[in-house]
């Protein structure tokens, strides 16, 4: 194995979007045996594959990673990305793949509420669903599941619940540390902390597009982290009262039956 091989990722969640992987990157984070670059999203299978390969084993090079028994990270576009899954089977066949579903018309609903003061502005939530597709295809996840298991063995992907991240965060978070084959009793201080919400996120995709993270981070590490939490809080709180139709859960009706063929589960819980 030359020095590039090494330098790939053992693993990739590579979603779902909304669910939740902004705190499994901050508890895999915190894990002395894990490493994660600082950069949650590195989106280079989906949109800097033309940078080449060794600007991406950059990230993860012996000296950033140190004596960390695993390394990864955690990108949620790329389940939705066909050609993404394709280039990470061909360069990095043996990967572990984590993929957390979320009930689908919620899913929807979070990336609603997320993008409500930016691109979504005005917008009703079923404006949204009629008029803005990818939203709608970024919660068909059954069929992005049957793609992934074309592609990658099953033994290699590690499919989890949403659900369960919600009621149950800490017997989540062992399932993740076993497939992960590092400590899976070591408990995170970020394990019982509420999921961030972000607030103006069109203008922190940019910041993160800029390479200007730092701002973000400077902007967290400051007193007004706190005002933007509340005003974040507010704004969910206001959304989340307006259920959304049920009827759009029969939307998903056949990507859910897809799920539970694949997994030999029932999710009625989802209808």
């Amino acid at each position: 194995m030359n020095l590039k091989d090494q330098d790939l990722p053992n693993f990739i969640c590579i979603g779902s979007q909304r669910a939740g992987t902004t705190w499994l990157h901050n508890c895999l984070d915190e894990h002395p045996e894990v490493f994660v670059p600082a950069e949650k999203e590195l989106h280079f299978f989906d949109r800097f594959y033309d940078t080449g390969l060794a600007s991406y084993t950059k990230r993860f090079t012996l000296a950033q990673r140190g004596p960390t028994k695993t390394w990864g990270e955690l990108t949620p576009n790329y389940y939705q990305e066909p050609q993404a899954l394709e280039r990470i089977k061909r360069d990095i066949p043996d990967v572990k793949i984590i993929y957390i579903l979320r009930q689908p018309a919620e899913r929807a609903f979070s990336q609603y509420q997320l993008y409500s003061q930016g691109q979504f502005s005005g917008m009703s939530f079923e404006e949204v669903i009629a008029n803005k597709e990818f939203v709608t295809d970024l919660s068909m996840q059954g069929k992005h599941l049957q793609r992934l298991y074309s592609l990658f063995d099953r033994s290699q992907v590690l499919v989890l619940f949403y659900d369960e991240l919600s009621q149950s965060p800490d017997t989540f978070l062992k399932r993740v540390f076993t497939f992960l084959q590092v400590d899976p009793n070591f408990m995170p201080s970020t394990l019982n902390k509420r999921i961030n919400r972000v607030v103006l996120p069109d203008l922190q995709a940019r910041l993160a597009k800029w390479k200007l993270t730092w701002v973000i981070e400077l902007v967290k590490a400051s007193p007004i982290a706190e005002w933007v939490k509340e005003v974040a809080h507010k704004k969910s709180d206001k959304l989340g009262k307006s259920a959304f139709p049920d009827a759009l859960r029969g939307r998903f009706d056949d990507d859910i039956k897809l799920i539970e063929q694949q997994l030999d589960i029932n999710l009625n819980h989802w209808r």
